[in-house]
């Protein structure tokens, strides 16, 4: 029996409801695997070096994406939408340089997710996140209209901060712990602005998430190679020593973490789409720090903390969504047309 709309419920209520429950949950595991991502970023950082471990999994990500290139259409009408709204003047070039947030962040897991453990550097990440989500929401930065920065989002975002300090200040070396906290924190804030930023190259390109997804690890990896080659310059390049093969499989999470945040943002926004990875975020290093023999010194503070952070996302939550809900979107293979015939065209 087909299910009744009830009286004074909008057409397309149910509908919205449905579109935004699957970008909502690739957002969450999205923000799992960027908790996973920096365990294993950590690990590699700590036997080869922050420059190098950032530099592999950039690279092993670039190396991805451009393999993917095979498997998909319409890539020629995407990236000439995308020169097109280069040249117009609707998309400035700063805006297709994300990947040097991703890039600085990734050097940030590599540098601190180990001392700091997953719990504690997630909290630093996400704090600076939601902080600086509250601005890149008022300033209109990413797709869709700008959220003003009320009186509630920003309290919102200030408790954000306050969450990251109760385990930080808890544990045993606070003055070194505030220190190393304070990067994954600034790459938090870098990483809202690359979500803002990926949203509108994604718009920009009608809706084909691979220029966005490539251009964010080109300009990463082009950010640590230059790194790495200075240090190889000045001589201090660490020689990376053997470890496991899963220490270096960060860049395929990191594919995995982009590619989400690219489609959820589209759909749900930048917030919404901040505030799914928060949850998935936290509940991943929750569980992967016990899991990987590196428990919280004082878990009641990061229980604590990360309650207090998901309060905290939530009231820097807009109020109103900036726009109303879009209609189904096609498939990813087919998002536009065939440019040069049947066969789907130029790749």
């Amino acid at each position: 029996m087909p299910r009744t709309r009830p009286r004074g419920e909008p057409e397309h209520a149910s509908r919205a409801t449905g579109s935004a429950a699957l970008p909502l949950a690739g957002a969450v595991a999205g923000g799992v695997a960027l908790a996973l991502e920096s365990v294993v970023n950590g690990r590699l950082g700590e036997h080869a070096g922050s420059v190098a471990a950032a530099t592999w999994s950039n690279m092993l990500s670039l190396s991805v994406v451009v393999g993917a290139a095979v498997f998909l259409t319409a890539l020629r009408p995407a990236f000439a939408a995308l020169r097109a709204a280069l040249q117009s003047g609707a998309l400035r070039p700063r805006h297709c340089l994300g990947g040097v947030a991703g890039g600085s962040m990734i050097l940030t897991q590599a540098l601190t997710a180990a001392p700091l453990g997953p719990a504690s550097y997630t909290l630093a990440l996400v704090s600076g996140q939601t902080l600086c989500g509250v601005l890149v929401d008022h300033l209109g930065l990413g797709p869709g209209a700008p959220h003003p920065a009320t009186r509630r989002r920003l309290v919102g975002g200030l408790l954000s901060v306050c969450a990251v300090a109760l385990p930080v200040l808890a544990a045993p070396d606070a003055g070194r712990t505030l220190a190393l906290a304070a990067l994954p924190f600034l790459a938090g804030a870098a990483l809202s602005w690359q979500m803002a930023v990926n949203g509108r190259v994604d718009e920009a390109a009608g809706r084909h998430p691979y220029p966005a997804v490539l251009l964010s690890f080109a300009t990463g990896s082009a950010l640590m190679l230059a790194a790495a080659a200075a240090l190889a310059v000045l001589g201090r390049l660490p020689a990376p020593r053997s470890g496991p093969p899963w220490h270096y499989t960060g860049g395929l999470l990191g594919c995995v973490v982009v590619l989400s945040a690219v489609l959820a943002v589209r759909r749900i926004g930048v917030l919404a789409a901040g505030l799914g990875m928060v949850g998935g975020q936290v509940l991943g290093s929750l569980v992967l720090g016990p899991l990987m023999g590196q428990p919280p010194p004082h878990l009641w503070a990061v229980v604590i903390g990360a309650v207090l952070l998901i309060v905290a996302a939530v009231m820097a939550a807009p109020s109103a969504p900036a726009r109303s809900a879009p209609g189904p979107l096609p498939p990813l293979l087919t998002v536009h047309p065939p440019a040069d015939g049947p066969d789907g065209g130029g790749k």
